[in-house]
């Protein structure tokens, strides 16, 4: 059983939010700095476009179409 880090109000059920005082109640286990230590966050065959999202939307079902025939 942990404490809220905030209140110390007990929280036996282990929620995420403190009923006493609505924050948090234990620190963040994952954060930005995690991610880029990753793999993923390593990738650099990511590829980045401006693109409008009617373009998109006509690209994916050109895809789409394409696909059923």
């Amino acid at each position: 059983m942990a404490n809220c880090i905030h209140c110390s109000n007990p929280n036996p059920e282990s929620w995420f939010y403190c009923k006493k005082c609505g924050r948090k109640t234990s620190e963040s286990k994952f954060t930005t700095n995690l991610y880029m230590m990753s793999d993923l966050g390593k990738r650099t065959d990511i590829e980045l476009t401006a693109t409008t999202v009617e373009e998109d939307i006509k690209k994916m079902n050109r895809r789409n179409h394409a696909k059923s025939w």
